[in-house]
């Protein structure tokens, strides 16, 4: 089962304007973060302009918020180079996405943004 139309806009104003704000001006011609829904799992990206080749952006997925309907808790996953996801243990499940957003925010151990 997917979102509603309030979640999704719930989500994009959470989860977009905070990845949207983590781009200096400056370097947004460099760098950027997109989200995707899946299912109940919201999936970041981050991408990297390719400067020089044709391939223009590459992406790698850095975080998952997955919304468990039965428990009514969001649980925040990174990715491993294993390109793995793994529970991130400093703050792994809430009932609200935004404690999870400020975790990715903090990066306690640097597997969001390095």
């Amino acid at each position: 089962m997917s979102f509603s139309e309030f979640e999704l806009k719930r989500i994009d104003k959470l989860v977009g304007t905070f990845f949207r704000n983590r781009v200096p001006e400056r370097a947004r011609d460099q760098l950027r973060y997109r989200y995707r829904v899946e299912g109940q799992n919201v999936i970041v990206s981050e991408e990297r302009n390719r400067r020089g080749k044709h391939e223009g952006w590459i992406a790698l997925d850095i975080a998952r918020f997955r919304y468990v309907k039965s428990t009514r808790r969001w649980k925040l996953y990174w990715m491993r180079i294993s390109g793995k996801w793994q529970i991130y243990e400093p703050c792994n499940e809430d009932k609200n996405i935004e404690t999870l957003i400020e975790a990715i925010g903090k990066d306690t151990y640097g597997c969001f943004f390095g």
